[in-house]
């Protein structure tokens, strides 16, 4: 029996058709891997540097990219970046073989407001944004500047917190009594109420102590405009 399975086997391949089929099919497969191994040896790798660092990032359509980095082949894309609280940017990206493309840039509100990257949820959006956007770095991909003097103002403002608590307290009457008229100023972003970075807390006793307060923020060199004030009385 085992002779016969032998004897047919030979006589398979003596078939020059089968013999033909079966070269065509290793010269097949040899193109399949050739191609892939040529291909697999041009990828290149893009790589994202975003703020703020929950956009969209959308390549060629496909919006499955976040800040990081990615395997992908040569050609031209088209990069957009989205966020539904911020304008949406579009940029052309051509990435050549074997080559490491970084795409650094940021969004801002309408006209160029950035008041979303000072609310006090959005501060590793804030810090990514002073990373790539300082005067400092400057090294955005499309060459966007915008976001400078808004991260030089208000690291100003958010410096006041070198200063605080102010220790002791400051009376709005200098005749009061720490149990009619005294106040402190202190780091507010630790506050539940605050919402903002730039948040003061105002401990206080007595009254008529708001334009006082106001006074000495003033007197520091910085605008209480600028700042969440939560007061809150001793008790």
């Amino acid at each position: 029996m085992q002779d016969d399975n032998v004897s047919y086997l030979k006589a398979f391949f003596r078939n020059k058709w089968v013999r033909i089929v079966l070269i065509l099919d290793v010269i097949a497969i040899a193109v399949v891997i050739g191609a892939y191994v040529r291909q697999a040896t041009k990828i290149s790798t893009i790589s994202f540097n975003i703020a703020p660092v929950d956009a969209t990032i959308s390549v060629n359509g496909d919006s499955s990219y976040k800040n990081g980095r990615y395997s992908i082949t040569p050609g031209t894309y088209e990069v957009k970046i989205s966020h539904k609280d911020l304008e949406t940017k579009t940029m052309k990206i051509n990435i050549e073989s074997r080559h490491y493309v970084v795409v650094t840039t940021f969004l801002a509100g309408a006209d160029n407001n950035f008041d979303f990257y000072a609310q006090r949820n959005r501060s590793s959006s804030y810090q990514k944004l002073k990373d790539i956007a300082s005067k400092d770095s400057n090294i955005t991909t499309d060459g966007d500047t915008s976001a400078q003097d808004f991260i030089e103002n208000f690291e100003h403002i958010l410096s006041i917190t070198d200063k605080l608590p102010i220790k002791g307290y400051v009376y709005a009457d200098p005749n009061a009594s720490s149990s009619t008229g005294g106040f402190a100023i202190r780091d507010g972003r630790s506050n539940k109420k605050c919402e903002k970075a730039a948040c003061l807390l105002v401990k206080y006793y007595g009254k008529d102590y708001e334009e006082e307060v106001k006074k000495q923020i003033k007197e520091a060199g910085y605008n209480p405009d600028d700042y969440q004030l939560i007061y809150e009385r001793y008790s």
